[in-house]
């Protein structure tokens, strides 16, 4: 207890202003600003948890309660510090501005923007989930600001940190101390404080909008699954990526061994004198490690046998008994999860793009070239991808999902009707695999299941501020600068031409995000999906309003290319079955010698 004063009381001899809230004998003291001549309260580093160090490490977040909170005053006035991670660094201001500046396991924190209220009107609440794979990044960067979000909307808009990696999704088969998707259990004690405080600053616990991007529209969607957060939200946006993709979450084997594997690199398994550590004596000894130890360690190559190919090992466990308390892959079969929601689902035009150009690039087999140093307009920032370039992309993917010559061939055969160029093929085919072939299966299964409004949208236009290659597109994120206000808050980045119009797209943008997080619906233009037409709203300029275009969300390569999917699931199911059966034969051979 006093490590957690000391924590909270450090910043108390600082300077503040903004309105006192209280909690017990406990007082949050926010910050008066002025966000586009209107005055607003910002509280940054507000904990909703007690920190999760020592002891607590992989524990389930502890929540705040009137006797334990801070020492007295608690200026709020500091970004909320990122969960440990592995900060990885391009040097090109496109990927390094999302990563963090400062970190620590003290993090379960978020940053809130309270715009004025109307009188005795109690306004909506946004809450905000990051991506990075459930890995890395952070709510606590600039692009997640959301002064001008709160403004445009009159909602409070707060963005959470989470745990990551390791020490948010590590799982130890039998262990009563890493139970595992400790990340999951954060965001759902967010939404519980929320639900128990949020009326002091004027918010209406009963209208709550959870909004994520990637892995952070993946959490969206993991609280449907979720009995324990169905009290605290009545409203979903989902923005590229949804939790029931099969990279989304891992089985508790694959868990249960990559959590071992880095317990041996981190001598945690075995004692002096050659014996096993129980699985309370790895879990006690991880807790006494370094986070910074367990990170290095868990960045190496960790992966079990039949996970599928990733930098990023450790996220949801699919079946557990702390947040799904059960297999979230049987609830998605019986369609038995909340339904409840009104839920906005969306993506890019080019969600791959982004993928392609961190770890596709500068390699003659694929002939797209990314040089940061360099114009995004640069002849040498080109992807001229040719018939073998893409046939290369193809049997890359082929062999990573153990397809035969048969199915390569079809995959093939697919996207070479999919666009005019290789190029763009390969960014259909890599969009579909990672984005859009399962959140629009998702979005069918959800239409078809529910009494609530649908809306589907597909970000088609390139943020004129966007500063990766051009062949990039529509990319990965891309909808984040609008819905957050950026043309607003940084419009030095714009050209004087483009300010004035980039701001109308954004308010429009905005304005539809607010009228959703407070009436369940956007704008007579924007057509509510049906469930036997997934009609998608395009945002492609000012014009989408005025002239809107609709396409249906589900690409027409996803048809044939879920078939081929759901001959590579088949595999891996029987891939783990013969491997657990090999392990139990091994066990026998063992016994038997003994």
């Amino acid at each position: 207890m006093l490590i957690f004063i000391l924590l909270f009381s450090i910043t108390k001899t600082l300077c503040y202003s903004g309105p006192n809230i209280t909690f017990g004998n406990s007082t949050l003291q926010g910050t008066n600003i002025t966000v586009l001549n209107d005055s607003m309260t910002e509280y940054l580093g507000v904990p909703y948890a007690r920190p999760p160090i020592a002891y607590y490490r992989f524990e389930p977040p502890i929540e705040l309660n009137d006797t334990l909170y801070w020492n007295g005053t608690y200026p709020a006035i500091h970004l909320a510090d990122a969960c440990p991670q592995i900060i990885r660094m391009m040097n090109f201001s496109g990927y390094d501005d999302a990563n963090p500046k400062n970190t620590s396991e003290s993090c379960l924190k978020f940053n809130m923007w309270v715009p004025k209220a109307n009188d005795d009107e109690k306004m909506p609440v946004i809450v905000f989930f990051h991506g990075g794979s459930w890995t890395v990044r952070t709510a606590s960067v600039d692009k997640f600001n959301g002064s001008v979000l709160a403004l445009k909307t009159k909602s409070i808009v707060i963005a959470a940190n989470f745990r990551l990696g390791f020490l948010g999704f590590a799982y130890l088969e039998g262990s009563s101390q890493i139970r595992g998707n400790m990340g999951l259990l954060d965001q759902q004690a967010m939404l519980k404080w929320i639900n128990k405080n949020i009326d002091k600053f004027g918010g209406d616990k009963t209208n709550v909008t959870i909004f994520g991007t990637s892995s952070g529209a993946s959490s969206v969607a993991a609280h449907l699954f979720s009995n324990g957060s169905k009290p605290y939200f009545n409203r979903g946006i989902m923005s590229s990526g949804t939790i029931t993709h099969f990279m989304s979450t891992v089985s508790t084997k694959i868990a249960d061994t990559n959590t071992r594997n880095v317990s041996r690199l981190v001598n945690c398994t075995q004692h002096t004198n050659g014996t096993n550590f129980t699985v309370e004596e790895i879990a006690t000894c991880l807790k006494n490690i370094t986070n910074v130890t367990l990170l290095l360690e868990a960045a190496r190559t960790v992966k079990a046998d039949g996970q599928f190919p990733t930098p990023f090992p450790f996220m949801p466990i699919d079946n557990d008994t702390v947040f799904f308390n059960g297999s979230i892959k049987k609830m998605y079969s019986e369609g038995s999860f909340n339904k409840e929601v009104d839920l906005m689902m969306g993506r890019t035009g080019d969600e791959a793009t982004f993928f392609m150009a961190t770890g596709f690039t500068n390699n003659s087999r694929y002939n797209c070239r990314f040089y940061p140093q360099k114009n995004a307009t640069d002849p040498d920032n080109a992807c001229n991808m040719n018939e073998t370039n893409f046939v290369n992309l193809v049997s890359f993917g082929s062999t990573i999902l153990h397809f035969n010559e048969t199915e390569n061939n079809t995959l093939i055969q697919i996207y070479n009707n999919s666009a005019a160029t290789y190029t763009n093929r390969s960014i259909r085919i890599l969009s579909d695999f990672i984005f859009d072939c399962e959140l629009s299966r998702f979005a069918n299964i959800y239409a078809n299941g529910t009494n609530k409004n649908v809306y589907l949208y597909e970000y088609a236009r390139r943020s004129p501020i966007n500063i990766w290659p051009n062949w990039t597109g529509a990319m990965h994120g891309d909808d984040l600068i609008d819905i957050f206000g950026i043309p607003f808050r940084h419009p030095e980045k714009y050209k004087i031409n483009d300010e004035k119009e980039e701001q109308k797209l954004s308010e429009q943008v905005m304005w539809t995000i607010g009228n959703f997080s407070k009436y369940g619906n956007t704008t007579s233009k924007w057509e509510k999906t049906k469930p036997s037409n997934l009609t998608a709203f395009i945002f492609n300029g000012t014009d989408s309003f005025n002239s809107p275009t609709n396409k249906n969300f589900t690409p027409p390569t996803c048809i044939e290319f879920s078939k081929l999917m759901q001959n590579y699931m088949t595999r891996i199911k029987k891939m783990i079955e013969e491997m657990k059966k090999k392990k139990e034969e091994d066990k026998e051979k063992e016994k038997k010698k003994e």
